[in-house]
């Protein structure tokens, strides 16, 4: 009689148990849940929150995983054409309930490029599009963009030229200690029909780019309201590295640029190619890049001096009042105001 009594507590005890774990996990995975549902609706991308490109979002995946399900994914980016939506049919992510603040997201393919009123401006298409997401308490983290075999088609002029990437990675980093943005965008398998009649190259190879914006833009409803804000705060474009590399052919560049008072690009970036001599002379430049060089060197009064490689060319590019200039030389080409 002892046995069965002890026999009958021991499974009842062993049934409260499981009961208070489920009970344990169901809220666990609720705090989780409305900690990333927090993170979701906070004013992540400027104004907006990754909720608010979503017609409609629901968190589901218990009782080990957050999955959530964003319908009718809209992005807007503002540009100097007005709003611009990115669309896309389907976007989905996932969360471990152990780290509900970093989301993993991915799109489907197409990612289209359109006006408020429907018009398609360009479409890209992709084997795999996903965005990483990381918050902490003061906000942002991180944000990582990683792309597959994407192939972007312009059916508008102002969407620029048709190309393919292999791959693409972008990645945004806030650095409240700097009071810095930090940026770092990587492209590998590079193709593009006019880009390689230009070139002459099949394969226009790889290129990297590196550096900070300080300080970040603000949020605001108004693109053109931040950038005001951005420029009257000395906001400055810090180039540490753009290096691109394809064959015999290699470009580096670095430099700070920023706005003037007529909201046009201006700065100082010094540019180092080599391997340009056959592509120069295609856009129109006579002199090989050594003499180049030597002809800058008399314009100052330098005297001119055989460099190491005769292929190789080093001169500064420099934006200002709205002209362009490679060294003294002014350059058939002028920037237009952003806003």
């Amino acid at each position: 009689m002892s046995s069965m009594l002890t026999s009958r507590f021991l499974r009842r005890l062993l049934l409260g148990l499981i009961l208070l774990l489920c009970l344990a996990v169901g809220e666990f995975w609720l705090y989780a849940a409305n900690n990333l549902a927090r993170h979701m609706h906070e004013k992540t991308f400027g104004d907006a929150s990754l909720a608010d490109f979503c017609a409609s979002s629901d968190i589901g995946g218990f009782p080990f995983r957050l999955r959530l399900k964003c319908a009718n994914f809209a992005a807007p980016l503002r540009t100097g054409q007005g709003e611009v939506l990115a669309r896309a049919e389907e976007a989905s992510g996932a969360a471990s309930i152990f780290a509900p603040n970093h989301l993993v997201m991915t799109l489907s393919s197409p990612l289209t490029l359109q006006k408020p009123d429907g018009t398609v401006l360009a479409k890209l298409r992709h084997d795999g599009l996903t965005l990483d997401v990381a918050w902490s308490r003061a906000g942002l983290d991180k944000a990582d963009l990683d792309i597959v075999a994407l192939d972007w088609r312009p059916e508008s002029p102002d969407m620029g030229i048709a190309f393919n990437l292999q791959k693409l990675t972008a990645q945004i980093q806030p650095l409240p200690d700097a009071g810095a943005l930090r940026f770092a965008v990587a492209g590998d398998g590079l193709t593009s029909p006019a880009l390689q009649a230009l070139a002459q190259k099949s394969d226009l190879g790889r290129f990297t780019l590196t550096g900070r914006i300080a300080p970040p833009p603000g949020a605001s409803a108004d693109w053109r309201a931040a950038l005001e804000d951005w420029r009257q705060k000395s906001g400055a474009v810090t180039i540490e590295m753009l290096d691109w590399q394809a064959g015999d052919l290699s470009l580096r560049v670095d430099g700070a640029l920023a706005l003037d008072e007529a909201h046009r690009a201006s700065g100082r970036l010094n540019a180092a190619a080599k391997g340009a001599g056959p592509l120069l002379a295609r856009m129109g430049v006579p002199a090989l890049a050594s003499h180049a060089q030597n002809l800058i060197g008399a314009l100052l009064g330098k005297p001119t001096t055989k460099p190491a490689d005769p292929d190789t060319i080093a001169l500064p590019l420099v934006l200002a009042n709205g002209q362009v200039f490679l060294g003294p030389l002014r350059l058939p080409a002028s920037l237009a105001p952003l806003y």
